[in-house]
């Protein structure tokens, strides 16, 4: 699963994946909807490094926040204040893993499981307008 929210911790996209891919094959499609979405950062977590995604989001004017693994020969310094934000993608997982029905994946077909994943999405989005 791979989500893009937004600085509340909402739900704006969402993809699924199979759980032995790279997260990287991925990350391209989530970038163009931060672009659509007019984001200014864009944070993700060391499974999204490559030079392809950088370039894709510094093209279109955003600031990417994605630490450099550790195979890489040169590594520079990325802002760490501001990667520490990428907890509010953390406890909005966390969030939703409350469903227990999200937590174990039950739903075999992967748009079933989709749907459910957005429903909870949209339960913890009322928590936080209510």
């Amino acid at each position: 699963m791979h989500v893009l929210v937004d600085s509340l911790g909402r739900l704006l996209a969402l993809v699924l994946s199979p759980g032995q891919s790279s997260d990287h094959k991925y990350a391209p499609e989530l970038a163009g909807q931060a672009i659509a979405y007019h984001a200014q950062t864009v944070i993700g977590d060391k499974g999204y490094d490559s030079d392809a995604l950088r370039e894709q989001i510094e093209c279109a004017g955003l600031k990417s926040i994605i630490p450099f693994r550790k195979c890489r020969n040169v590594r520079p310094e990325i802002d760490r204040g501001r990667y520490k934000e990428r907890n509010i993608v953390e406890r909005f997982i966390g969030k939703i893993k409350e469903n227990r029905r999200v937590a174990t994946r039950y739903d075999k077909k992967a748009n079933h499981f989709a749907g459910f994943l957005i429903l909870a999405a949209m339960k913890a989005w009322l928590k936080i307008i209510c």
